[in-house]
């Protein structure tokens, strides 16, 4: 008489969250091409509707949020394997020059510079400005750009070409290779580490512009 075999649950665990993956992206994919296309083929007279823009950056950004609790998860589990830290010699980071991904704006009139950075080439990139409200204000179409980082000058105008209020701004970037799948991009900027701050939880943070910087936020450390 044959037993019946019931499925491991780590490798069950495994497919299962392979399977959710393979379907956000998908889902992310989709969203993706919608945007890259409203973008492309908008009227410059008529700017696309920014409240509906702005739902469908929040559908993304939800999208993207899991993708990237994944890949943190991923991470962790990878670097208990290995018995590695990311903040084994946080001195070593001294008078280094560090990349740190950025998510808003602190506009004061005139052009605003940030730089985007991609992993791998792409056929697509869009900067979008949005005020606190996640309302779009600004998008900007970068076009095609290779992997790397790359400086992005905000003129300080709306889409609908009048000059922004001051204030505090959010910042997304999203791109896309020639198929229309999503190539990771961020907005970031660099800066000398000038200090490292230790918490009383234990946590290390880096002085970047002077500004306190978590130590795991940061994207590459270079000479």
């Amino acid at each position: 008489m044959l037993k019946p075999t019931l499925p491991d649950p780590v490798t069950s665990k495994a497919h299962q969250t392979a399977g959710n993956r393979t379907t956000d992206l998908g889902q992310k994919q989709i969203f993706l091409k919608l945007l890259v296309a409203q973008m492309k083929f908008q009227d410059p007279l008529k700017p696309q509707d920014p409240t509906k823009m702005s739902s469908q950056l929040a559908q993304f950004n939800t999208l993207e949020a899991q993708l990237n609790a994944n890949k943190l998860l991923e991470k962790l589990v990878a670097a208990q394997s290995s018995g590695k830290s990311a903040s084994a010699s946080p001195a070593s980071y001294l008078g280094k020059t560090a990349t740190v991904p950025i998510t808003s704006l602190d506009y004061g009139g005139g052009t605003q510079s940030f730089d985007v950075g991609l992993m791998q080439d792409a056929h697509q990139v869009l900067a979008v400005i949005s005020d606190t409200n996640d309302i779009p204000i600004r998008s900007i179409n970068l076009g095609a750009l290779t992997a790397g980082s790359h400086q992005v000058t905000w003129d300080g105008k709306t889409d609908q070409g009048t000059p922004a209020p001051t204030g505090h701004y959010k910042l997304k970037v999203v791109a896309a290779d020639a198929f229309g799948k999503p190539v990771e991009a961020q907005a970031q900027r660099s800066g000398q580490v000038t200090s490292v701050r230790f918490g009383k939880d234990g946590g290390v943070k880096l002085m970047v512009n002077g500004q306190a910087v978590d130590i795991g936020a940061i994207t590459q450390i270079s000479l």
